[in-house]
């Protein structure tokens, strides 16, 4: 596996590990990271998705990777504003972003730093008519550089799992 490609599943890896590695108390929340290449298979004459570990198999520019956060609240009563935040790897294109549980709002970002609900706009200069304008444009998904998902309440021993889907470069 090469170097750029490891660097991909590792940065993914880590956004898992750091939010329970910074406690020193034990967190009511646990949080798993995981990366896994989408593929496509013939089962019974029906397409079928296929998730394989992505340290399992061969990662290579055009393979599509899910990387995942799967949640659970450990606490016994209701945990309430959970925001999680996934950047996009530079070596990868975002594709989309999904979360099992409800009352989640999905926010994507172009900077990592300023969030909102999709569809981002940005302002481009174009020249028409000869003259200079400014217009807002739709930002196009591949273009997003995070997400963060705000899950407004987890109740005791809810889990999910958000995830983005991105194909490497």
């Amino acid at each position: 596996m090469s170097h750029l490609i490891r660097t991909v599943l590792l940065g993914a890896a880590v956004l898992g590990t750091l939010a329970g590695a910074a406690a020193t108390t034990p967190s009511p929340l646990t949080l798993t990271a995981a990366n896994l290449v989408v593929t496509q298979e013939t089962r019974d004459g029906k397409k079928v998705e296929v998730l394989t570990d992505a340290s399992k198999t061969q990662v290579v520019p055009g393979s599509v990777l899910s990387l995942t956060q799967t949640f659970k609240n450990v606490s016994k009563g209701v945990l309430s504003s959970i925001v999680l935040n996934m950047k996009v790897d530079p070596a990868t294109t975002f594709q989309r972003a999904t979360c099992t549980v409800g009352g989640v709002t999905t926010q994507y970002s172009t900077d990592g730093k300023t969030f909102a609900a999709a569809p981002l706009m940005k302002t481009v200069t174009v020249t028409e008519n000869g003259k200079t304008v400014q217009k807002k444009v739709e930002v196009k998904p591949s273009e997003y550089t995070a997400v963060r998902w705000n899950i407004a309440r987890l109740t005791a021993g809810q889990e999910g799992t958000c995830a983005i889907r991105v194909t490497v470069k």
